[in-house]
């Protein structure tokens, strides 16, 4: 019991320190970053989302072909007349690795993927206060305006 209650402590802090990813660039809130800092969090967000697809995708491939690879190893020992199984075994052993490395694979790539979007979200919503041309539905600016940079 000890280790589940550890393991739920563990999780949550994990969690609670990836929520507060901004912190790392020295702010307290993410809209204290300035466009250099959202340009290079916007640029990691979405590696993060990349590495997170591929690790889905690919975990999810590798699960099914080792399911399929175990599958067809359980047939083959099922039809099997001879008392030789260690072929037959050692094929859905392997198999069943083959799973289960898909199957992390994919566990993890999930989260990555959706705390990638998450962040993706807030720095487009961070960097909007840096846009300050408006458009119409033809594209053309909208109104007067003044840009002041230093």
């Amino acid at each position: 019991m000890k280790k589940v209650i550890f393991l739920f402590f563990g999780i949550v802090l994990s969690l609670n320190v990836n929520a507060q990813w901004y912190s790392a660039y020295g702010v307290t809130n993410v809209n204290e970053l300035t466009k250099e800092q959202c340009d290079l969090a916007l640029e990691k967000a979405t590696k993060t989302i990349e590495t997170g697809q591929i690790m889905t995708i690919g975990g999810g491939v590798v699960f099914i072909i080792g399911i399929l690879v175990y599958n067809d190893a359980i047939k083959d020992v099922l039809d099997s007349d001879d008392l030789d199984f260690d072929k037959e075994l050692n094929k859905g052993t392997a198999g069943a690795l083959i799973a289960a490395t898909g199957g992390i694979a994919c566990t993890i790539g999930i989260p990555l993927w959706i705390s990638g979007e998450t962040q993706k979200s807030q720095i487009e919503i961070a960097l909007k206060k840096f846009d300050t041309t408006w458009y119409n539905k033809k594209g053309y600016p909208i109104g007067v305006g003044i840009k002041v940079t230093f």
